[in-house]
């Protein structure tokens, strides 16, 4: 029985799957850059406003974005990362009963620890951290002073993350506690990211 492949084809073929392997997972260490957008959700209490026509809780959702920055120390198995980030979690808008519109806006800077689990072509990551917010209400465009408020407080996320070269794509979820305000805030995003 003659084989059909000679020893040349065969290692030509490992090279190139090597090489294909090498590209997809290419080193991770350094500095990097993105910018993702998705939803965000924005579920608040308005403890202030008891009376109609205001609500007493907003639960809107509104498109948001994000640019971020960050280095990473690659690791056998894992990578560790430390980012930074700056949320504009969009504008949510209620409608309220005299036709009036309540706007609430979520901003957002962030620092976050984050642990990648190197899972062949697509990597699983967590991460945990801090969020430095702030989250104005308007009826009509007329901020409401008693409702303006800022704080720090937990952040959380989790996501997966596939890359080529330096080029990365990734998708997560992340959850932001605006403890002082009764509110919380999750975005569900896509982002790109570019590694130095």
């Amino acid at each position: 029985m003659q084989c059909r492949y000679s020893t040349a084809s065969v290692v030509t073929t490992a090279f190139i799957l090597a090489a294909m392997s090498g590209a997809a997972l290419a080193d991770d260490d350094g500095l990097y850059i993105g910018a993702g957008v998705g939803g965000a959700s924005t579920d608040q209490e308005l403890n202030f406003a008891s009376a109609p026509p205001l609500p007493n809780v907003v639960d809107e959702d509104d498109t948001a974005f994000k640019i971020f920055a960050g280095y990473t120390f690659d690791l056998p198995l894992i990578d560790l990362s430390v980012e930074a980030a700056w949320n504009q979690f969009g504008e949510p808008e209620l409608e309220l009963l005299n036709d009036s519109e309540l706007t609430t806006e979520p901003t957002g800077l962030s620092a976050f620890g984050i642990v990648t689990l190197d899972a062949g072509l697509i990597d699983i990551f967590g991460k945990v951290g801090v969020v430095a917010w702030s989250l104005d209400t308007a009826i009509d465009g007329a901020t409401l002073d008693f409702l303006e408020d800022s704080g720090t407080d937990p952040a959380y996320g989790l996501g997966a993350a596939f890359g080529i070269g330096s080029i990365e794509v990734r998708a997560e979820y992340e959850r932001f506690d605006f403890g002082d305000a009764d509110a919380d805030v999750s975005m569900l995003s896509a982002s790109l990211l570019w590694r130095f």
